[in-house]
């Protein structure tokens, strides 16, 4: 299973800040036809490349209505892959340029760390008191785990991202035995909100375990996110040919260098909208309350070349 890291913009993002592109363009007209084909209750956050959200320098109302939220990694640790690391001033400084406007303006913000330790945790919510954003300190950078919050377990409703106090992001469930065990650990939990991977080696939660996986273990409602790639092909999906393996159709580009299979596609193809919007229709047919929009910042990767 992909982790949903950003590996295209570390170099070159900062050349990019604020301009516009064919490719920009075409991932904002990706994510307008995705909410277009679902219903309207549907909770949409994007993963990372916040400058998508901008114009010329002010922020695009189009893209900003179409969703929820927007996460950010690495924001205060977890720079350049070293774990516990403590961001940049100036790394940070950059994504602020963005992560603040929109927080601002009423997006929910994600704030996903990778790091270990008391002294972590506590600067880390020293940090999000001061942003207001909501985040998390995972253990490792496969996000394959559960982890201690950083604000505690609570039995009040959770029905929109505004009123999330905390949030799990397990993105890599194969460190699971089976797909009971995943399910199980699931169950027993009690965040706020869960930002997940809805299935085990192809095997899909049914609509009534994702209506359990709505209640917390101590009780109360809450919200189930799941993971949706929409920037790059994964070689371990159904949707997946096996003719692929020998010779890929053309709007299927190289092989992330970070992430074993996991291929880079021109996302404005309509042979991947139509893949896209099969998966989609399976996520509500299982009823999740909306999805994690991963890689939508391959733009930076067509920008480079």
């Amino acid at each position: 299973m992909k982790k949903y890291f950003v590996f295209l913009c570390f170099f070159f993002c900062s050349f990019l800040s604020f301009t516009d592109s064919f490719y920009r363009t075409s991932m904002r007209e990706l994510i307008q036809e995705l909410r277009r084909n679902t219903t309207r209750d549907k909770i949409l956050i994007t993963q990372n490349g916040n400058e998508l959200y901008f114009r010329d320098g002010k922020l695009d109302d189009t893209l900003f209505s179409l969703t929820q939220g927007s996460t950010q990694e690495d924001l205060y640790y977890g720079e350049k892959f070293i774990l516990s690391r403590k961001t940049s001033r100036k790394e940070q400084k950059r994504m602020l340029t963005y992560l603040l406007p929109l927080r601002k303006a009423g997006k929910v913000i994600f704030s996903i760390n990778y790091g270990r330790g008391k002294t972590i945790r506590n600067s880390l919510k020293k940090e999000l008191k001061k942003s207001t954003f909501l985040g998390e300190l995972l253990p490792s950078f496969e996000a394959k785990e559960l982890y201690e919050p950083l604000e505690k377990f609570h039995k009040e409703d959770v029905s929109s991202l505004e009123k999330a106090k905390n949030f799990l992001c397990l993105l890599n469930p194969e460190s699971y035995k089976s797909f009971e065990e995943y399910y199980s650990a699931l169950q027993e939990s009690s965040y706020d909100v869960l930002l997940i991977e809805v299935s085990w080696n192809g095997i899909f939660f049914s609509k009534e375990q994702i209506e359990s996986l709505k209640r917390k273990a101590i009780g109360g409602k809450r919200l189930v996110i799941a993971y949706f790639s929409i920037g790059e092909a994964e070689d371990y999906r159904n949707y997946w040919k096996k003719e692929w393996d020998r010779e890929k159709p053309h709007w299927i580009l190289e092989e992330n260098p970070n992430w074993k299979g996991n291929y880079l596609v021109k996302y404005w193809s309509w042979e991947w909208k139509k893949i896209l919007k099969e998966y989609q229709k399976k996520l509500d047919e299982i009823g999740v309350d909306g999805y994690l929009l991963d890689t939508v910042d391959s733009f930076y990767y067509f920008e480079e070349k």
